[in-house]
């Protein structure tokens, strides 16, 4: 006869004196769970935090008594130190949780589901996998391991899982890499191959280019492509998913399959019409920009986990789930986090399986999960499984639940913080930032966390003082800083924009962060600054109350993309302070960084300060482009330099222009100009008269 547990039953102290505070049992997956919790309620409805566990194994007929403990470790805010996570659960290790259960039945992984993709495409994954760990490799070398992994994967025979539902096969995909021996040869990966386990996947991983030496990926001219495409459908778009994988190796597989879809969409409407070549351009143009702004951002977020702690990203990702699904408790919020951080590892670290696998998953709970999460969401979950998860991605916040207080005055109530455990904090913190995002979808998320990190050190200051309420009355009025301070930035730089244009306005910032990080190539500078200015010329166009989490949003991923330049080849030592010491503190940190105080300049070149004609002869961007060029040397050659020499720089710079490009004899004016030393190092600079009048070039970044 088969183990037949009770149903739900409560158990009180009195019955079991034994056990310090309450017991539960809770049937869950065909096990008896006795589990004690060491504390009461927490916070907002919250069951906390530590527990032990007896568990009855109903097919192993024995028990195992277990420990864990819930968002254990670091400070939800804090980086830099280390924790330990108790727990059965592999994956609540993976992700830096022992177990997300804060109600009185403990939470289950939404992922634990054996459901299966149905739509799986093995060769599409599979070739994914190796065109982004050996991007240099050839379409042929791809195919054939593609090929030969995938004949020595097992194939299903009754009663076991389909070919979709494939885990563990990350080590045979790198085996297989390192099998090819004049592949690893060829590649330079021999060492990592020499490697096992973790290891060898790590090296393997660190070998991936974000910029590799690949020309940008292009759909070829529409003939070639037609005729290609209705021949071999499937080899052209299996070509197209290696061609972009390549180009792209930290993009996620379930964003490559889906945006080879655009394209499989795409070519044969095109191919029908009159202007192909008009119709492939026009189509292929919203494609591309999705393509680069979601390579940027998968690579923006597998570095803030390798960068920071768990529960950091943990913190973003509660601030964004509680933005989106303003509805949603804190307890199903807890649950998504758990398995969205879970997610993000495996991309991160290239198990296309799992990526794509749980990502399908997730997306399918969050859909039977509307009426709890979101009203914004009903259309998007008729769709495909492949545009499924991006129109989630991509829908608007749902509005707030009625009855939803302004503020979050006396959140603390009249408990002790500096009692709370190091984990209690944790979910408290946690707690905070959910009720707080939710009520403020207008703001930025870095912006939020910098609120959460002051809000942590008014509880702490507060349990200092002899009214406790009071205090915490007065300090979150004083939070309001954190907002204002971003208001401000973003109301100075929108101003500028408009006085300024897009133009001058990047002057400014190039001059700001040549003396930050001189170190950067003049390329990477005019690259760096042009996000900024186009930046503001894209949010300050907004309504007021859009302004701060566009202009915020977007500075974080342009200084993540800084910060991951320094990571790959350090810059200076006051880049890596604002890139590593704190997540929600970056863009501040940059702000208020005014110079690398560690750089020499390099011996004065007369080579960077030559002019020819062709200075003359250059116009729109070409020009600005040269100028520029000339600004960042001359900032380089004097970090220095003051507002009141450059001033005099420009008019020297504007005069030498003006007398030069107006004569017959342009070439040999710049030389008898700068024979004469009519035009040395100090008078050097670029035609910058708008910027002059603003006095704005320590303009904050």
């Amino acid at each position: 006869m088969g183990f037949a547990p009770p149903k739900y039953r409560s158990y009180s102290f009195q019955d079991y004196p034994r056990w310090p505070l309450w017991l539960q049992n809770v049937l869950a997956n065909g096990e008896l769970q006795l589990r004690v919790w060491t504390r009461g309620i927490l916070a907002q409805g919250v069951d906390v935090v530590s527990w032990r566990s007896w568990r009855w194994d109903a097919v192993g007929q024995a028990g195992v008594l277990e420990f864990g403990c819930v968002w254990c470790g670091c400070g939800i805010l804090e980086a830099g130190c280390n924790q330990s996570v108790w727990g059965p659960s592999d994956r609540a290790q993976s992700v830096g949780l022992g177990v997300l259960a804060m109600g009185a039945v403990s939470q289950s992984s939404t992922l634990d589901s054996s459901q299966c993709s149905a739509e799986i495409n093995l060769v599409d994954l599979v070739t994914i996998f190796f065109a982004q760990f050996v991007q240099e490799a050839t379409y042929t070398e791809v195919s054939k391991m593609t090929n030969d992994v995938l004949a020595v994967i097992k194939k299903p025979t009754d009663g076991e899982q389909p070919a979709g539902c494939l885990e563990n096969q990350l080590s045979a995909f790198l085996e297989e890499i390192c099998h090819e021996k004049e592949i690893s040869e060829k590649y330079g990966l021999s060492d990592c191959c020499s490697r096992s386990g973790e290891e060898r996947h790590s090296c393997l991983r660190a070998h991936k280019k974000a910029a590799p030496a690949i020309p940008p990926f292009q759909i070829p001219e529409p003939a070639t492509s037609c005729k290609a495409y209705e021949e071999d459908r499937e080899t052209f778009m299996n070509r197209c998913i290696y061609e972009i994988s390549r180009r792209h190796p930290f993009l996620y597989a379930p964003t490559v399959l889906s945006l080879a879809a655009g394209y499989d969409k795409m070519i044969p409407l095109c191919c029908k019409t009159e202007n192909a070549a008009e119709c492939f351009q026009t189509k292929a143009a919203s494609i591309t920009k999705e393509l680069k702004e979601s390579s940027l951002l998968n690579q923006h977020v597998c570095a803030i986990k390798r960068t920071f702690e768990p529960l950091i990203f943990q913190a973003i990702t509660v601030a964004k789930l509680s933005q989106k699904f303003p509805r949603a408790n804190f307890t199903e919020i807890q649950k998504l986090v758990l398995d969205v951080a879970h997610i993000h590892q495996e991309c991160c670290r290239g198990n296309v399986l799992e990526c794509l696998q749980d990502g399908e998953k997730i997306m399918s709970y969050i859909c039977s999960r509307q009426d709890a999460l979101s009203s914004k969401i009903a259309e998007c979950c008729k769709l495909p499984t492949l545009e499924l998860g991006h129109c989630i991605i991509h829908a608007e916040n749902d509005d707030k639940p009625e009855g939803l207080s302004p503020t979050l005055n006396r959140f603390l109530g009249d408990r002790d913080f500096n009692q709370f455990s190091l984990a209690e904090r944790n979910i408290f913190l946690a707690s905070f930032v959910h009720e707080y995002s939710r009520r403020h979808p207008e703001l930025a998320v870095p912006v939020i966390l910098r609120v959460a990190k002051g809000y942590q050190e008014l509880m702490e200051k507060c349990v200092q003082s002899e009214n406790t309420l009071e205090c915490q009355d007065k300090g979150e009025e004083e939070l309001q800083k954190y907002i204002q301070e971003s208001q401000a930035l973003a109301k100075r730089s929108c101003a500028l924009f408009q006085k300024l244009g897009q133009y001058y306005l990047q002057n400014a910032f190039l001059v700001a962060y040549v003396k930050k990080a001189p170190q950067l190539t003049s390329a990477e500078l005019m690259a760096l600054t042009r996000k900024m200015a186009t930046t503001a010329a894209t949010c300050c166009q907004l309504s007021e109350d859009k302004q701060l989490a566009c202009g915020e949003g977007a500075a974080d991923l342009i200084i993540g993309q800084l910060c991951i330049r320094h990571e790959a080849t350090p810059v200076n030592p006051g880049v890596g302070q604002c890139c590593n010491s704190s997540y929600a503190n970056r863009r501040p940190c940059f702000s208020s960084l005014v110079m690398d105080e560690t750089y020499v300049p390099p011996s004065f070149s007369a080579d960077k300060f030559i002019f020819h004609k062709d200075l003359c002869q250059a116009q729109g961007v070409a020009l600005q482009a040269m100028k520029q060029e000339f600004l960042i040397n001359l900032v380089k050659q004097k970090p220095q330099i003051t507002e009141e020499e450059l001033e005099a720089v420009i008019a020297d710079f504007s005069g030498l222009l003006e007398k030069c490009c107006q004569g017959q004899e342009q070439e040999v004016c710049f030389a008898e100009e700068v024979r004469a030393a009519h035009f040395h190092m100090q008078n050097l600079g670029v035609e910058f008269s708008a910027v002059k009048k603003e006095k704005q070039y320590s303009i904050e970044g």
